[in-house]
C-alpha cells in the first residue's frame, strides 16, 4: 500500500447515471491556445468539451464556464478522436464514432459581447454510415502524409478495416486470422497499423499493403507472440522517425520499437486497468515513462522497468491521460465509468499512521477480573433478563392447509408488534428444501404500529424426488432504530405434516427399516396423537410421501410394551414422523415428566455412511462430466476457428469434413449437457437424503445421549446446508477440530475415499462419546506461532538493490 495519495485539484461529475467506455476521452488543443481541452463522449450519447480557464492560473478549480459544449446525440458514443479531418482547413475537428456511423464536427467560437463570455457551438461537417458494427477508430496521416491532413480508420467487430479519406471513402479490407476485437493503433514513423490477432500475436500491417486491392492475402510486416490478451495499445513519438509501441497485457507491460524489436518488458504483480505512456525531456536525453492504474486503485509510475512512484487513488478510473494547462502542466486526467472526471497531481504529503503505544497491563489482575465477571454473570437472575423486553414481538400462526393445482400449500401469518417505532425490520424464513416459503424475505420500513404479514409455505413443484428432512420453520426478525444497536427476535414453528405426508392403507407393503421408541408412560393413542389424520381407534397408522414416487412410514402403538414401533421404506423418510411423535407425545404429557428412549443399535449409522459414499461418488461424476464439457467446448472453438479461416481464404477446398466434425462435437456436447442436468438433479436428491439421515441420527442420539453438550456441538457440525455440495469437506474439518488430537487421521492424499474413511472414524468416535458416560471432548485452540512470508515483488526489487 502506498503512503502517498493522488491529490485532486479540479473535478466534476459528467451527467447522472451515464456510462463511459474505455475510449470515451480525448485530450488535445482544439483552438491553438496553448492549453489542452478535454473531449468526452458517453454511451448515453452525450458529447462534452471542457476547457479550463482559471483566473488566476494558480486557482485551478471547477467552474460552470469550464463546460464549453454539451450536446445530446442520437446514438451512443463509442470513441472520440481529434484531427485535421476537413480538407483545406488547418483547424482541428472532433470525430465521433457511433455503432454504425462516424460523424465529424467542427468547433466554432462565437465571441461574446456580454458578461457571459464566448459561445462554442458544434457544426456537423460530414457523416459516414456503414453496415458493420464498429469497434474502434484510429485517426492519423495515413499513407505517409506530412501532418496537414488526417484520415479515419474504422475497425469493425468482425475484423474489417474501413478507411475514409476525410469526406471520401477510401477502401475496405478484412484482416486475416481475426476472431475477437482487439485494440488497433497507427504508427506514423512506419506508416502501419498495430493490432492483435486470434493467435494472440502482435502484428503490424503496412498501410499501402492494406490499401492495395490486388493483394488477396494480407501478410504482416512483423509479428510477436504475446500469449495473452491485451487491454490497450499506445504509441509515443520520440522523434518524427522514431516511435515506441506500448502494449498493456493481462500480466505484462511491453515496449516495442517501430520495427517490431522488443525494447523492454515488465512483468506486473497486479491486474492492470488502464495505462498512459509518455516521454520526458528532449531528444536524445528523453526518458520513456508510463503510468499504470492497478485494480487496487493505485497509480504506479515507471521509468522503463523501474518503479519510480506509487500513489493511492480515491476512486476507480477506467481512463488515464495527461494534459497541460496554464495553471498546471502535465496533470493527470482520470475518468471513471460513471463519469467522475478529475484533474490530479502526484501528492508528496505522506499519509503516515502512527500506532499508539500499547499500555502495560497486569495480566494477573486481568485474569482475576475475568473470573469475577464470570461469577457475576452466573449469579444474574432470570428476572433481570425478563425486565428488558425486546423492541419487537412476533406472534406466528399456521392457517388451514389448502390445495392449489397439483400441490398443497398453507398460509402463515406473523403479527409484528413494535413497542417503539423502528426504522427497519427484515423478516426471514428458513426451512429445509424442498419446502419453500414465499416470499423468503419481507422488508418493513418505518414501523410504528402492529402489522400482520402473510406468507405461503409449499413444496417445490419441480422437485418431486427430494426428501423433506424436517417441517420446522425458523422465523427471524431483524430490527433496528436510528440510534440503537440492531436486535433479533426468533421463533420456531412447525408446518403441517399434510404438506409432506398423506394417509395410506397398510396392505401388501414392504418395509426395509424399523425402530422402536420406548416411553415411561403408556403410548398415546394414534387417534389422539394424529387427530388430523385419523378419527377411529386404530393401532396402526401408515403415511405415504407426497412425491413423484411413493414411500411409506408406518406407526404402531404398543401399549403392552410401552413403545412406538416405526417401520418405513427407508430411514431417510422417517425423521419428520419421529420428530412429530416426540413433540406431540411430550405435549400430551407436559404436566409430568415422561422419559423417552431408544436403542442405540437401531440408529441408521450404516445407511448414513452409505449415503455419504454415494454423495461423494455423484460429486466425482459431476466433476468428470464438467471436465468433458470443458474439453468439448475447447474443441468446438478450435473447429469454428478453422472453419472461419477457410471461409475467409475463399479457397475451393471442401469444408464438409469440418462440417461433420462440428456437427458431431455439437451432438456430443448436447448429450453431455443433458447428462450434467441429470447428475445435478441426482446430487440434489442425494444431498436431501443425507441431511435427512443426519437429522434422524441427531434425533435418535438425543434419546440415548449421556452428554448433551457434545450432542449439541455434533448437531451444529453435521446438519449443515451448503449450495455448492461441499458438505463432506466442511464436516470433516469441523469434526477434526471438535475431536482435537484424540484421533490421528491417516489421510495420504486428496482422494475422496480417504475423506470418507476419515469421516466414518470421526463420527464413530463422537457417537461413542455421546452414548457413553465420558468426559467432554477436549477442544484446544492451537495458537499460530508462525506466519507466511511473502516474496519480494518484482516491482520492489530496485528499492532493495539500489
Amino acid at each position: 500500500m502506498s503512503l502517498f495519495k493522488v491529490r485532486d485539484c479540479w473535478s466534476t461529475v459528467c451527467g447522472r447515471g451515464e456510462t463511459f467506455g474505455c475510449d470515451a476521452l480525448a485530450v488535445d488543443d482544439l483552438f491553438g491556445a496553448g492549453e489542452d481541452n478535454i473531449i468526452l463522449g458517453s454511451l448515453d450519447g452525450v458529447l462534452r468539451v471542457y476547457g479550463v480557464h482559471s483566473v488566476p492560473p494558480s486557482n485551478l478549480q471547477y467552474s460552470p464556464s469550464d463546460l464549453l459544449i454539451e450536446m445530446q446525440l442520437d446514438s451512443p458514443v463509442l470513441q472520440v478522436c481529434t484531427g485535421k479531418l476537413i480538407s483545406c482547413s488547418p483547424s482541428k475537428n472532433i470525430a465521433v464514432l457511433h455503432p454504425f456511423s462516424i460523424v465529424v464536427y467542427g468547433v466554432n467560437c462565437i465571441a461574446g459581447s456580454t458578461d457571459h463570455g464566448d459561445q462554442y457551438v458544434l457544426e456537423t461537417m460530414y457523416e459516414h454510415k456503414f453496415d458493420r458494427s464498429a469497434y474502434q477508430m484510429v485517426v492519423g496521416p495515413f499513407g505517409g502524409g506530412s501532418g496537414s491532413r488526417d484520415f479515419a480508420c474504422i475497425m469493425s467487430l468482425d475484423g474489417v478495416v474501413t478507411v475514409y479519406e476525410q469526406q471520401a471513402f477510401g477502401f475496405r479490407t478484412a484482416l486475416p486470422n481475426y476472431l475477437h476485437p482487439f485494440p488497433i493503433k497507427y504508427v506514423r514513423s512506419v506508416d502501419a497499423f498495430i493490432t492483435l490477432n486470434a493467435d494472440l500475436c502482435l502484428v503490424c500491417y503496412k498501410y499501402q499493403e492494406l490499401a492495395d486491392p490486388s493483394l488477396k492475402q494480407k501478410c504482416p510486416v512483423w509479428s510477436c507472440t504475446l500469449g495473452e490478451t491485451i487491454y490497450d495499445i499506445q504509441t509515443v513519438e520520440i522523434t518524427s522517425s522514431a516511435t515506441t509501441i506500448h502494449v498493456l497485457g493481462e500480466r505484462n507491460y511491453y515496449c516495442f520499437q517501430g520495427n517490431g524489436v522488443l525494447w523492454f518488458m515488465k512483468r506486473l504483480q497486479y491486474t492492470p486497468c488502464c495505462f498512459h505512456p509518455y516521454i520526458l525531456g528532449e531528444h536524445p536525453d528523453t526518458k520513456t515513462m508510463c503510468m499504470i492504474v492497478s485494480d487496487t486503485d493505485s497509480v504506479l509510475v515507471y521509468d522503463q522497468t523501474k518503479l519510480r512512484w506509487s500513489a493511492k487513488l480515491s476512486f476507480h478510473p477506467c481512463i488515464i491521460a495527461r494534459a497541460s494547462f496554464k495553471a498546471l502542466q502535465g496533470c493527470l486526467v482520470l475518468l471513471s465509468e460513471t463519469g467522475d472526471l478529475r484533474f490530479c497531481y502526484l501528492g508528496t504529503e505522506p499519509m503516515i499512521f502512527m500506532a499508539p503505544e500499547r499500555p502495560i497491563k497486569d495480566y494477573k489482575d486481568t485474569k482475576n477480573q475475568l473470573v469475577q465477571l464470570k461469577k457475576e454473570l452466573q449469579n444474574m437472575s432470570l428476572q433481570d433478563e425478563t425486565d428488558t423486553l425486546p423492541l419487537l414481538k412476533l406472534s406466528t400462526r399456521i392457517l388451514n392447509l389448502r390445495s392449489e393445482g397439483s400441490g398443497k400449500l398453507c398460509d402463515i401469518e406473523i403479527d409484528v408488534s413494535p413497542s417503539l417505532a423502528t426504522s427497519s425490520v427484515q423478516i426471514t424464513f428458513q426451512v429445509d428444501t424442498p419446502l419453500v416459503i414465499s416470499p423468503t424475505v419481507v422488508h418493513l420500513k418505518d414501523l410504528n404500529e402492529n402489522i400482520t404479514v402473510r406468507v405461503m409455505a409449499y413444496r417445490e413443484n419441480d422437485d418431486t424426488e427430494s426428501v423433506v428432512s424436517s417441517t420446522e420453520c425458523i422465523v427471524c426478525a431483524y430490527y433496528s432504530r436510528t440510534s440503537d444497536v440492531p436486535g433479533l427476535v426468533q421463533q420456531t414453528v412447525r408446518l403441517p405434516m399434510s404438506l409432506v405426508y398423506e394417509v395410506h392403507s397398510t396392505q401388501n407393503l414392504d418395509f426395509s427399516w424399523s425402530a422402536k421408541i420406548s416411553v415411561d408412560e403408556s403410548p398415546v393413542a394414534l387417534k389422539v396423537l394424529f387427530k388430523e389424520f385419523v378419527d377411529s381407534s386404530l393401532a396402526e397408522l401408515c403415511f405415504q410421501t407426497i412425491t413423484g414416487f411413493s414411500k411409506y412410514v408406518c406407526i404402531t402403538a404398543l401399549p403392552a410394551n410401552r413403545s412406538y414401533e416405526i417401520r418405513s421404506s427407508g430411514p431417510e423418510y422417517v425423521n419428520v414422523i419421529i420428530e412429530e411423535i416426540l413433540f406431540r407425545h411430550r405435549e400430551y404429557y407436559k404436566t409430568k415428566k415422561c422419559v423417552v428412549r431408544c436403542d442405540k443399535n437401531e440408529m441408521p449409522v450404516a445407511d448414513f455412511y452409505r449415503t455419504i459414499e454415494e454423495h461423494v461418488e455423484l460429486k466425482r461424476r459431476l466433476e468428470f462430466v464438467q471436465e468433458e464439457i470443458s474439453s468439448l467446448c475447447s474443441q468446438y472453438r478450435i473447429i469454428q476457428k478453422c472453419l472461419f479461416n477457410k471461409l475467409k481464404e475463399n479457397t475451393v477446398h471442401s469444408v464438409s469434413g469440418l462440417n461433420v466434425l462440428i456437427d458431431n462435437t455439437h451432438e456430443t456436447l448436447t448429450e453431455k449437457m443433458s447428462e450434467i442436468k441429470f447428475v445435478k438433479q441426482e446430487l440434489k436428491v442425494k444431498f436431501s437424503q443425507l441431511i435427512s439421515l443426519s437429522r434422524l441420527l441427531i434425533t435418535m442420539l438425543g434419546l440415548c445421549s449421556k452428554n448433551d453438550k457434545i450432542l449439541e456441538e455434533f448437531k451444529e457440525t453435521i446438519v449443515y446446508f451448503t449450495d455448492n455440495q461441499n458438505w463432506e469437506d466442511i464436516v470433516l474439518k469441523s469434526l477434526t477440530y471438535l475431536v482435537g488430537n484424540k484421533i490421528t487421521l491417516n489421510v495420504q492424499s486428496d482422494d475422496p475415499a480417504h475423506a470418507v474413511m476419515s469421516l466414518r472414524t470421526l463420527i464413530d468416535y463422537v457417537i461413542q462419546h455421546i452414548t457413553s458416560i465420558k468426559d467432554e471432548l477436549p477442544v484446544k485452540l492451537k495458537k499460530e506461532t508462525t506466519r507466511g512470508v511473502s516474496p519480494i515483488l518484482e516491482s520492489e526489487e530496485d528499492f532493495y538493490t539500489s
